[in-house]
């Protein structure tokens, strides 16, 4: 099963879109647990941004409350062992994945950069063969440029929608931009349909995705399971949506 292709060495992957609600967190999640259900081993579902992040509140909730700013404020006592991460990482069960989620809305973030989160990157793919970093809404942030900077492959998110069309364009743009346009042809698009599926735009977006070099295009049926702010169940998800996740995880291990 391409799921389970050893990886050489760690790699990291970098879910972008910039807009907040556009389903990265999903999609970084569930990519991530996919990949843990099928080939197991150290995996890192990580929230590295800007504003309030959800994976905390949609993940399972752990033995602690730490966040990836409390792992950044004590990287120096974090030694290179899984056993030193247990204080700031979630389990997820049979997921077979761990968490590291962003601090609540108003936490003093002022030390969450991007410096911070590229030092905690280089401790955390010591500890973990796969990464999925889960990042900002805004290509200026210091935290967005470290996390597609720090990226092997990156997967670009999108609903079907034609606000998120134009977004799309601005991501490839963005990145481009930052000097990593290289790593367009390593990358995947994740089209996540709605209730109202519209299938011309649909094709309009596999087009693009084709046009700027990326790698492949998944798209994901609407599922009520994975609406905007309940919790993941990987169980609740439908078959079809399984498979299509299955497939978006093993079009990016085909990339790394």
């Amino acid at each position: 099963m391409r799921i389970q292709r050893p990886l050489e060495t760690h790699r990291t992957v970098a879910v972008l879109q910039l807009k907040g609600g556009g389903g990265k967190t999903t999609t970084a999640y569930h990519l991530a647990a996919t990949a843990g259900r099928v080939r197991g081993g150290n995996i890192l579902a990580g929230e590295f941004n800007e504003n309030q992040g959800t994976l905390a509140e949609r993940s399972l909730a752990g033995g602690h409350d730490r966040t990836t700013l409390d792992l950044i404020r004590n990287l120096e006592t974090v030694t290179r062992r899984t056993a030193d991460l247990v204080r700031y990482v979630r389990p997820q069960g049979d997921d077979r994945i761990h968490v590291l989620a962003s601090p609540p809305e108003g936490t003093d973030r002022t030390r969450v950069d991007g410096r911070s989160v590229r030092a905690a990157h280089e401790t955390l793919r010591s500890l973990y063969s796969l990464i999925l970093l889960d990042t900002g809404n805004s290509a200026q942030s210091s935290t967005w440029r470290a996390a597609v900077d720090v990226a092997d492959s990156l997967v670009l998110v999108a609903h079907n929608r034609e606000d998120d069309a134009r977004l799309l364009e601005a991501t490839v743009a963005a990145v481009a931009a930052e000097g990593h346009g290289q790593k367009l042809a390593r990358s995947v698009l994740v089209v996540s349909n709605t209730a109202t599926n519209n299938t011309e735009r649909l094709t309009r977006l596999r087009e693009y995705a084709q046009a700027v070099g990326l790698a492949g295009t998944v798209v994901i049926p609407f599922d009520k399971s994975l609406q905007e702010g309940r919790a993941f169940h990987y169980d609740a998800l439908h078959p079809a949506t399984v498979r299509a996740y299955e497939e978006a995880t093993a079009t990016l291990i085909d990339q790394l």
